[in-house]
């Protein structure tokens, strides 16, 4: 009696228990992760349903990693995010271009362009921008920029876009205006980028600025005192000139041009004559005392600039030592009987360094053991440091401000901390 129970129970749960590729969806019983067969289909009722349903999911997850590499390559590995932040920022590395060509009109015997050839090909290329400072109305002032991206970044001067309290424009070759949003500027570097909201725009190209040479040919466009779209051209008259900006501690590696550079100038492009970018224009650089000397920063040390500032908003790990001084060179100190270095004017009460025993009046004499007695050794010893890292100086400290002869005084040693360049930030909230 109880097998014969036992069977008929067992054959009425068989004629109600539905059918296995319902029950794999209305009764899913969870897989036991312990159990050996977690990982096939026998693990979820309605095998071959489960089996489906896994090649499935896999395949999806398949076409999605797909897709999201294809959409970083194009876009860059910044576009996920800024889906949702809305954010500026993408990870971008300025392109080189190999040499171009153009009509035979506007070549040279040599393959150049002429300085018409150059307009023609790198005009498109060219913006005019606008600041408002003081007024959404009437602009405060004006500069000009290069357009390095065909969906609307373009790189400019710092102090060009400082203060645009009411706004930045931008009007392209074809008198076409956009309103321009700050995606980052450096003011130590003098370089800044901003975005318009435009399309299918002309990317100017670049080169390798070490390969220009005394002497060459070069052209700028730009915007001075208004005039848009001006071409002026000259020659290379240095090479490697480390020349600071206007109220910057940091001198860049720049060009030396005998082309005129003006107000209106100053975020635009230095043209070879294969129209190609190999420097950006800044008035602020201009030696103002003389005639026919001006600067551009080249594109080499623009270029890591460029790319932190699209990917960051800001360069977050340049170093900052904190204080202001001038230098000490060895003629100088042979001559006055007194330790070559920097002599230290002011220490920022912000920094690392104000919590060790410096203080004004002090000369450091070596910086991670290297001297720094020439004009650029501080920069060159810093290159090697990021915000964060700790470095040690060797100071001397003369007894009295008035005798600053090594016989008066003692040496000593400081370590600290460097700081992050803060003047170097744009802070994501004020400029999306």
């Amino acid at each position: 009696m109880e097998n014969q129970n036992d069977n008929e129970m067992t054959e009425s749960r068989q004629t109600e228990e539905p059918a296995a590729d319902k029950l794999s969806y209305i009764n899913f019983v969870p897989p036991d992760p312990d159990a050996s067969d977690f990982w096939t289909a026998s693990a979820v009722r309605g095998g071959s349903v489960g089996k489906r349903t896994l090649k499935t999911a896999v395949l999806m997850l398949l076409i999605g990693i797909v897709f999201l590499f294809m959409a970083s390559l194009r876009q860059g590995n910044g576009w996920f995010k800024n889906l949702f932040t809305g954010s500026q920022n993408i990870e971008f590395t300025l392109p080189i271009a190999d040499t171009p060509s153009l009509d035979s009109k506007y070549m040279n015997e040599d393959g150049t362009y002429t300085a018409a050839g150059v307009a023609k090909s790198a005009l498109p290329s060219v913006v005019q921008i606008k600041v408002y400072s003081s007024s959404p109305i009437i602009p405060t002032s004006q500069g000009s920029g290069i357009i390095i991206s065909s969906d609307g970044y373009i790189v400019t001067n710092a102090h060009v876009v400082s203060g645009a309290d009411f706004g930045i424009s931008v009007q392209l070759y074809d008198k076409t205006e956009y309103s321009a949003k700050l995606v980052g500027k450096d003011d130590p570097s003098d370089i800044a980028v901003i975005k318009i909201g435009a399309k299918d725009l002309s990317p100017a190209q670049f080169a390798d600025s070490d390969l220009c040479e005394l002497g060459d040919e070069v052209v700028t466009i730009g915007s001075p005192a208004g005039y848009e779209n001006s071409v002026t051209k000259g020659i290379i008259s240095g090479l490697d000139r480390r020349i600071k900006a206007e109220n910057s501690a940091s001198p860049m590696q720049c060009i030396q041009i005998d082309a005129a550079i003006n107000p209106g100038n100053s975020g635009g492009p230095l043209f070879n004559m294969f129209g190609q970018v190999i420097g950006i224009t800044s008035s602020k650089l201009v030696a103002s005392d003389y005639d026919n000397i001006g600067f551009a920063i080249t594109v080499n040390a623009a270029k890591p600039i460029i790319e932190t500032l699209m990917a960051d908003g800001y360069t977050p790990d340049k170093p900052r030592v904190g204080i202001t001084y001038y230098v000490i060179d060895k003629l100088t100190a042979e001559t006055n009987g007194i330790p070559a270095g920097i002599y230290v004017v002011e220490i920022d009460p912000e920094c690392n360094v104000s919590k060790t025993k410096l203080r004004a009046g002090d000369i450091i004499t070596e910086m991670n053991g290297q001297s720094v007695s020439e004009k650029d050794s501080v920069n060159d010893i810093l290159d090697e440091f990021k915000a964060g890292d700790k470095i040690t100086c060797r100071v001397f400290r003369p007894k009295s401000e008035e005798d600053l002869t090594e016989e008066n005084g003692s040496y000593f040693d400081i370590k600290f901390k460097l700081n992050s360049d803060k003047s170097a930030m744009i802070r994501a909230d004020e400029d999306k």
